[in-house]
């Protein structure tokens, strides 16, 4: 029989996908790691082919995909990797439809769906960055295809994306006149169509969204009142409630629920960048530091993923 675990392997939380210090200097990185919470321990693993930063990843099964970005030469990409955490190695898929980086993405129904970001007229940043884009597209990973969806109400960059009760959920992000977002867009693939679901308690970028049940938790970001400020959102209802505060201001960190509870970690506040994994627990409404990363990373993306083990 198959056993289900999150993450790369026993008793793991997730892929880090991250940036070091070299990020400020325009440079992509590749570094890609497990993050076993009850170890407390982060373990390197195959690194990406091809280096890159400001591209999105999400898993669908066992496999971990990364989508877009830009590369060492600042050149936007069209590009899909996939890591498959069983047999821990790279292949690629099918490239996107359009280049794209700022995006965010997230698995519904078995398939991925990316969202908004940026491209470049000149394909070469920051010679002609876009405003934000709307496009969506899916990509089907059976037959290897990316197809054209319903485009946002509203073009966003930075934005936190994830999928509830069978729905899209896109919270605020970086609008086509570079301000920041306080609306909640909900796509329902079963009519093709995006609406306004709700208005967020503040306009943010640079968020982190993880999804417990109906309620999805939005924490940190660059907002008007305190970046380790912590929402929970009710799909169902639309209503917020305000949560405990993260141990510390987290701008561009990432999260994910694994169990019943919530893990966050990297990001920065101003020159600082955070160095712990941090885990939530909804019970208690309390945030406790699990463990250190092994240097101060921004993460590009934070995912988990099932591993089929043989009987």
């Amino acid at each position: 029989m198959a056993s289900a675990e999150v993450g790369f392997g026993s008793s793991s939380l997730g892929a880090v996908r991250s940036q070091d210090p070299r990020w400020t200097e325009g440079r992509g990185v590749d570094k890609i790691y497990q993050v076993d919470h009850k170890a407390k321990e982060i373990i390197p693993k195959a690194d990406l082919p091809s280096p890159r930063k400001e591209f999105s990843a999400s898993a669908i099964g066992c496999k971990v995909y990364v989508t877009g970005g830009r590369g060492s030469e600042n050149g936007v990409s069209k590009d899909v990797w996939v890591y498959n955490t069983v047999h821990e190695e790279w292949s690629k898929a099918a490239p996107m439809l359009i280049a794209r980086f700022g995006h965010g993405s997230a698995e519904l129904e078995n398939c991925l769906y990316v969202v908004g970001g940026h491209t470049s007229l000149a394909g070469v940043f920051p010679a002609s960055p876009s405003v934000s884009l709307k496009q969506v597209e899916k990509y089907d990973p059976g037959a290897n295809k990316w197809t054209m969806v319903a485009p946002l109400r509203d073009g966003v960059s930075n934005a936190a994306v994830v999928s509830a009760k069978l729905k899209l959920f896109v919270f605020g992000g970086t609008s086509i006149h570079r301000d920041m977002v306080s609306k909640v867009q909900c796509y329902d693939p079963s009519e093709n169509r995006w609406i306004i679901k709700a208005e967020c308690p503040q306009p943010w970028r640079y968020t982190a969204a993880a999804v417990l049940g109906s309620q999805i938790f939005i924490m940190g970001g660059d907002t008007e009142f305190t970046a380790a400020s912590a929402y929970r959102f009710d799909c169902e209802s639309n209503q917020w409630t305000r949560i405990g505060d993260m141990t510390a201001k987290r701008m561009s960190c990432h999260a994910l629920a694994s169990g019943n509870k919530l893990y966050v970690v990297g990001g920065y506040f101003g020159t600082q960048r955070c160095k712990t994994l941090d885990c939530y627990d909804p019970t208690s409404d309390t945030w406790n530091c699990v463990t250190t990363v092994p240097y101060s990373l921004i993460p590009t993306a934070f995912v988990s993923t099932w591993k089929h083990l043989p009987a």
